[in-house]
């Protein structure tokens, strides 16, 4: 059983390996060749909590994409230190239809989820109905403070702000419990499946991880309503996501609506952009 469309809500081009550096152009490149490889039609890409040669700005990841069809841009946000995100700059790139959503890296940027200082950005968010992604969890990084980015942290502003959009992305890894609390509780909170670990599943980990999906899936109820596909890569290969995304033993509707359907609407890609691969990285359930 295959999706009939596939949206990939979590990808980078960033440069995180030196060995491996390629100017951002080349990046989308290889970005459009794996998405064929493993049948994804469409690609959130989020740039980054700060600019260096590794990492572009989202003026240069909007000038390299050219509103392609294939992607949707998600901008991050710079919170800490000097060169702060202009805010009215995000603003208007939203209302202009180039930015379809926000992204934290609490933890990384050393601030919590629940920092009082984003109030602005929640405010932006509720404005311009766009959805908030969050770093939630472990962090790819050894000087993040991972305290910042715990799950149970986004009850907080998916009370105090019910009418923005939140995502949890990577689950919360490794809470996924209390991810699946803040699920369940808040309809305004929802969460990718990306990041749960670095390059490749090992067989032993991608037991675990699946394991642990299927009891967040029983909690939660729905997982179709909250859950959505994504990646993260160039961190993580495409195929053992999709992989992964096949063996969670979804209803057809569930399956629809985890791969492609919620993604789609709580980013504002219309249908007409979406091909029909149809997951083809997505194996055949028996």
């Amino acid at each position: 059983m295959r999706p009939e469309r596939l949206i990939d809500c979590h990808v980078h081009l960033n440069n995180y390996h030196e060995a491996t550096r390629r100017p951002t152009n080349e990046n989308v490149q290889e970005l459009f060749s794996k998405m064929t490889e493993v049948g994804v039609d469409h690609a959130v890409v989020i740039s980054s909590y700060k600019v260096d040669m590794d990492r572009p700005s989202v003026e240069e990841l909007l000038e390299v994409l050219a509103k392609d069809p294939r992607t949707t841009v998600v901008e991050g946000l710079r919170w800490r230190g000097e060169n702060r995100t202009d805010l009215f700059g995000l603003e208007e790139r939203i209302r202009d239809g180039l930015v379809k959503g926000i992204k934290l890296y609490p933890g990384y940027d050393h601030y919590p989820i629940n920092d009082p200082s984003l109030e602005t950005v929640f405010r932006i968010a509720a404005k311009t109905d766009v959805p908030v992604m969050i770093h939630t969890g472990d962090t790819y990084a050894k000087t993040a403070k991972v305290r910042m980015a715990h799950p149970l942290l986004v009850d907080d502003i998916a009370v105090d702000y019910p009418d923005v959009k939140f995502v949890m992305c990577h689950l919360g890894n490794p809470w996924f419990q209390d991810a699946a609390e803040v699920l369940y509780k808040n309809d305004n909170v929802f969460a990718d499946i990306s990041g749960l670990t670095l390059g490749d599943f090992s067989y032993d980990f991608e037991r675990y991880v699946a394991m642990r999906l299927k009891e967040m899936i029983t909690y939660m109820g729905d997982p179709g309503k909250q859950l959505m596909y994504g990646s993260d890569w160039p961190l993580v290969h495409m195929k053992p996501y999709v992989r992964l995304l096949g063996e969670l033993d979804f209803t057809p509707e569930q399956l629809e609506n985890v791969a492609w359907r919620t993604a789609a609407e709580l980013f504002s890609i219309p249908a007409k952009e979406l091909s029909r691969h149809g997951g083809d990285g997505v194996p055949n359930q028996v």
